[in-house]
């Protein structure tokens, strides 16, 4: 070797040693002394043994011996892998790579390359490490997992994955073809008509993304889903849906039972309702008829145990009516927004609403003013609703010519009213009812002998009427006698407060429309929430030349859409009747309303409501609460 030679070897990136022909170091370079320790003048004349541990020593000496008896080159990466030592003491991994060379006096020499594969070793370490997590992550996985690489043969699989197969894929999984495995899966498919269907599309897509359900013989249903991995395999997953279609077939059959089983509840408390009723108006009507017996008078001992009857038999009546009362509380769960409510605005909007039709049966609706009344604490829409059944009832069972009033009366006074309750009734001089139908009103489907009548009915609404006085904490009755007509009634909680002035869409239609002058203009609120209508109030009070009529109902407010003609329509959606989509609609199709814009304000907030509003052409849908500033930019807009 020359000097040069020397030169390179001293600047090389790894640890380079000369052996002498006498297996003894005679040049090492810088980077042997940084990687071991030693000094130069430490190593020159020693065996490379110097820089083995000890137990490696005697064998090391046999490989170079063996090595210059017979020595070849042996590249970097394919030389003999050892562990050094370091002066300190300390062991490194080291990978070396011998070669011959011809001494400047011609003597056979050795080079050794050392390179510290510390490193390599731990990124080696942390691969296996990494590849044994992830195969027992995969291996532990509930559902079946299988990996294909880009030459469409398996690479690995996990148990699940093999027992989906069933033992149709004979011998070691590793290394089988795609195509096999495919057939595998089809071999699994229970016959019929859905195993063709499932062939077809499986083998249509290839090695195409996609996901399919499969049944087996066995009777499991199995969902395979393949995708393809960014190196051009596959990875299969299967997932045994056979549990869960159980359990949701179970979870059907349960709701379909409970359902049938309300249904089946209701109709048999209905049933029975009728059943004991009837022998218990025997029962009591006979028992009566002793206790008023002029002709033949019981002993005072017997008017004794007849007073026990009685006594009896009215409270199996009165639990009756409560098991009925409390299946339909169970059957309904209906909620109520108590708020202040004023009886006229209450009154206005229910006989709007009936006249057109008491006038096609040629009844008239009057009035009954009885000075300053308290408003009630109630929820304004389920108020609406009992005056409007009483209303709607006295209409049906009236007569051509006939009356229906609407009174209202602040507590104390006549028939039990309390103070703190204000009784809102309605009269009517129709049919009345006859006293031994008394006992089967607000009870469900008891329409006091008329079931077969002529006029329709579903014998509903007093219960109706009944749980939702109760549920605003209310009481209700009624009196009535064949042919002299009748009179129901539901008494409230009163409101003590100061009241509020009655907002425009309680005020009559021609007081309305005779306040608007030619140059206002006109926006229709269709609410039936009092707070907000006071709201909405005071917001359009801030326009000049705006005019706010409201509407509670759906109903009312597309006939006064028609009739008016507003610059724009304010709407809520969850309105008593039809809601406000369905009001839209109705809108659209009428062409006096058609192009009048229309601004959603609800608490139906959710992304899926709002882009079903937009969806279906509101100008605005706006969520509850109400930015008012987005409000009053919608609201500027238009006017």
């Amino acid at each position: 070797m020359t000097p040069a030679h020397f030169l390179l070897l001293e600047t090389a990136p790894d640890a380079m040693l000369v052996l002498g022909a006498d297996a003894r170091i005679v040049f090492v370079n810088a980077q042997t002394e940084a990687m071991f320790g030693f000094g130069r003048d430490e190593l020159i004349g020693q065996p490379l043994d110097a820089i083995l541990p000890p137990h490696l020593r005697g064998a090391h000496e046999g490989h170079v011996a063996r090595f210059f008896a017979h020595p070849t080159v042996r590249r970097m990466g394919s030389g003999l892998e050892l562990h050094g030592q370091r002066r300190d003491g300390t062991d490194l991994p080291i990978e070396v790579s011998l070669s011959p060379v011809v001494s400047p006096s011609g003597e056979a020499w050795v080079s050794a390359a050392i390179r510290d594969i510390t490193q390599r070793k731990r990124a080696e370490a942390a691969l296996r490490l990494n590849a044994e997590l992830l195969a027992s992550a995969v291996e532990g996985m509930q559902d079946g997992v299988a990996m294909f690489g880009p030459d469409g043969r398996l690479v690995l699989c996990n148990g699940v994955y093999r027992v989906a197969l069933a033992g149709t894929l004979h011998g070691p999984a590793a290394g089988v073809a795609y195509e096999e495995v495919c057939a595998c899966w089809l071999d699994r498919h229970a016959p019929g008509d859905d195993a063709d269907t499932f062939r077809a599309a499986w083998v249509a897509s290839g090695r195409a993304p996609t996901s399919t359900e499969l049944r087996t013989r066995d009777g499991r249903t199995l969902r395979l889903a393949r995708r393809a991995t960014p190196e051009g395999g596959l990875v299969e997953t299967v997932w045994d849906l056979t549990d869960d279609m159980l359990k949701a077939e179970e979870l059907r059959a349960a709701r379909v039972a409970a359902e049938a089983g309300s249904a089946a509840k209701s109709e048999f408390l209905s049933s029975m309702s009728h059943e004991l009723r009837t022998p218990m108006n025997a029962i009591l009507g006979f028992a009566q008829l002793l206790q008023r017996d002029k002709k033949e008078p019981l002993s005072a001992r017997q008017q004794e145990r007849l007073a026990q009857i009685m006594k009896g038999g009215e409270h199996l009546l009165r639990l009756i009516d409560d098991v009925l009362d409390l299946a339909r509380i169970e059957a309904g769960g209906v909620s109520v927004s108590t708020e202040p409510v004023d009886v006229d605005d209450v009154f206005d909007a229910v006989r709007e609403l009936l006249e057109p039709m008491a006038a096609r049966v040629g009844v008239t609706i009057a009035r009954d003013r009885a000075g300053e009344l308290p408003m009630v604490l109630a929820d304004r829409t389920r108020v609406v609703q009992i005056v409007m059944n009483f209303g709607s009832n006295a209409i049906k069972y009236n007569r051509p010519g006939g009356h229906v009033t609407l009174a209202a009366v602040a507590g104390p006074g006549a028939d039990g009213l309390d103070a703190g309750f204000v009784r809102i009734s309605v009269h009517d001089d129709g049919l009345g009812i006859d006293e031994a139908q008394h006992a089967s009103l607000f009870q469900p489907f008891q329409r006091a002998g008329q079931e077969t009548g002529a006029i329709e009915g579903t014998g509903i609404g007093l219960v109706i009427t009944k749980r939702l006085a109760a549920l605003m904490g209310g009481r209700h009755g009624f009196r009535s006698e064949r042919g002299r007509g009748s009179e129901f009634w539901v008494d409230l909680p009163a409101h003590h407060g100061p009241r509020r002035a009655a907002p425009a869409g309680g005020e009559p239609r021609e007081r309305r429309e005779q306040s608007l002058g030619a140059d206002q203009r006109l926006v229709l609120y269709i609410e039936d929430n009092q707070a907000n209508v006071a709201f909405m109030t005071d917001l359009v009070c801030t326009f000049d030349g705006v005019e706010l009529v409201t509407a509670p109902t759906a109903e009312q407010g597309i006939e006064l859409a028609r009739r008016l003609r507003p610059k724009a329509i304010l709407m809520d959606i969850n309105l008593p009747g039809i809601s406000g989509f369905d009001a839209l609609d109705e809108l659209r199709r009428w062409p006096e309303t058609t192009h009048i814009p229309v601004i959603a304000l609800t608490a139906a907030a959710s992304e899926r409501d709002q882009r079903r509003g937009r969806q279906a052409g509101f100008f605005r849908y706006l969520t509850k609460p109400v930015k008012v500033d987005e409000l009053e930019a919608a609201l500027s807009a238009l006017l």
